[in-house]
């Protein structure tokens, strides 16, 4: 059963990034892996508008998402410089469609070492907990 998105994280900061993994699904292996870098982290909460039906998981704290999961192999971050540009260097891909805050990861690349998703989602969760809504 699909969910509505929380009055929370239906704001200004996050409604370009809900527009575009809107229509969106997430393997279960994605979505396990980006709520499992999330897990240790204190205030970081997920929204999935349909868990049943593998829809996109959206990680966010403060009111502000700072990662996804989509597709067959991709999570997603928002870092500030100068991570940003050092995911980029190590195998991550910029999401112009959103910002070059917005960095991709594919999970299951076999020509890059694993990527370290507690790493990046401890940049995202700091980057958003600095961040302010008001």
């Amino acid at each position: 059963m699909e969910q509505n998105i929380p009055d929370n994280i239906s704001n200004y900061w996050n409604k370009p990034i809900l527009d575009f993994i809107s229509d969106s699904s997430a393997h279960s292996d994605v979505a396990e892996a980006l709520l499992q870098a999330v897990k240790p982290l204190g205030d970081a909460q997920y929204y999935c508008p349909d868990l049943s039906q593998y829809r996109y998981v959206a990680v966010y704290t403060n009111n502000i998402i700072f990662g996804f999961a989509i597709g067959m192999n991709n999570v997603a971050f928002r870092l500030n410089s100068p991570f940003n540009q050092r995911a980029v260097a190590t195998g991550g891909n910029p999401i112009p469609e959103l910002s070059d805050e917005w960095i991709s990861f594919n999970l299951f690349r076999d020509d890059w070492p694993e990527t370290d998703l507690l790493f990046w989602a401890r940049k995202a969760y700091v980057y958003a907990r600095e961040t302010t809504t008001a």
